[in-house]
């Protein structure tokens, strides 16, 4: 990612004009001709950095970020937790739990800079989001860092609970399975044995596998997907009643 910023900028800056030297004074002390102005409001105008007053600032940074920065003071504070350190899609996500609409910049969301994947470029392109951005939003989302930290807790144990519980629910003993069903809570010894007797009927009265393999159902799942902001995932159903979760990068 530094590489692919430091190729940009190097591209986008002006090479700096060479000092005057004995030869050339006489030509230096003459008025040099008065350089043109691009006009206000042109894409790539953003004046001096905002830093050291004195740089050029990166066209593509400002038209990314919104920020007047010159290659120099942004090389400088690129790196871990500099002021100009730039952040994954995925790494936004997984720190400080945005969801998708709020880092997507066409919706109202953050703005971002695009990159060609590093990785292949078959892929879709890398968005790159200025941190300093998204810990301010991510304050405004969760109040503050104690409770940025308090949720990703929250959702650590939930994702630990909900492993567990199918660990049980698929090789565990048979009151862990039973227990897993119940949510954890121990069902009552009528509902247990209910389900002990339903077992042995199950067994009995399970068809061979041919017809099992005859029968079988391939999900197809509706276009329409539901989006859970809070746990930042998706669900798609069949209509079978089969649902899936899953979170999209």
């Amino acid at each position: 990612v530094e590489d692919a910023l430091a190729a940009m900028a190097q591209r986008g800056a002006r090479s700096a004009p060479e000092p005057p030297t004995a030869g050339n004074a006489a030509a230096t002390a003459e008025p040099q001709p008065t350089a043109r102005t691009p006009a206000a409001g042109s894409p790539g105008t953003s004046g001096a950095c905002v830093d050291c007053s004195s740089g050029r600032a990166q066209p593509k940074f400002r038209e990314a970020f919104g920020l007047s920065v010159c290659y120099d003071c942004q090389r400088a504070g690129r790196g871990e937790g500099g002021r100009y350190q730039v952040l994954s899609k995925s790494r936004a996500k997984d720190e400080y739990l945005l969801s998708d609409r709020q880092l997507d910049g066409e919706r109202g969301g953050l703005r971002s800079m695009r990159l060609p994947n590093p990785n292949d470029a078959r892929y879709g392109d890398m968005r790159l989001y200025l941190r300093r951005q998204v810990e301010e939003l991510a304050l405004a989302t969760w109040g503050s860092s104690e409770a940025l930290l308090l949720e990703k807790e929250r959702r650590s144990d939930e994702r630990l609970r909900r492993a567990e519980a199918k660990r049980k629910l698929k090789s565990g003993t048979p009151e862990e399975q039973m227990m897993a069903r119940c949510n954890g809570r121990a069902a009552p010894k009528q509902q247990r044995r209910k389900a002990q007797a339903g077992k042995a009927g199950e067994a009995a009265a399970r068809p061979p596998v041919r017809q099992l393999a005859a029968e079988r159902h391939e999900h197809v799942f509706s276009p329409d997907e539901e989006y859970d902001e809070a746990a930042d995932l998706w669900t798609k159903r069949c209509a079978c009643g089969f649902t899936v979760q899953y979170e999209r990068i």
